[in-house]
């Protein structure tokens, strides 16, 4: 129980609209959430194609290849984030925080990666 009431209390300081300041129950929660799953999977769907643009087709083919068992992960790492709530009402806000958080991560990757643009500090020294 100390570990769901943790989970939503980091849910609740995680949303950043003015309108989710005031959600209190998971589905005022995760309707403030989805606004943010969606801005991520933009920005990721919108720095992938111009780290491909960078490469040549060999390279290209290979970030492709990588892409695709990067969302492979993703979907699995975040299904198994939804099955630990199976049920309970924090499931949803689990599953679109995780892929809100691993959108996130993979647009720094490839950012830094390909784009040439500097992470945020110590961002691949975290928990370091």
């Amino acid at each position: 129980m100390k570990y769901l009431v943790r989970l939503l209390l980091f849910f609740v300081r995680t949303l950043t609209t003015a309108q989710c300041k005031d959600a209190v129950c998971t589905k005022e929660m995760q309707g403030c959430m989805e606004p943010e799953r969606k801005k991520s999977n933009a920005e990721l769907n919108r720095v992938y194609p111009e780290s491909l643009k960078k490469l040549n087709p060999e390279q290209s083919a290979l970030l492709k290849k990588a892409q695709r068992a990067w969302l492979i992960y993703r979907d699995a790492q975040c299904e198994a984030d939804y099955k630990r709530f199976a049920g309970g009402t924090a499931a949803p806000l689990a599953l679109t925080q995780c892929r809100v958080t691993l959108n996130q991560e993979r647009t720094k990757t490839l950012k830094y990666t390909y784009l040439n643009l500097n992470p945020e500090p110590n961002m691949f020294l975290q928990g370091g």
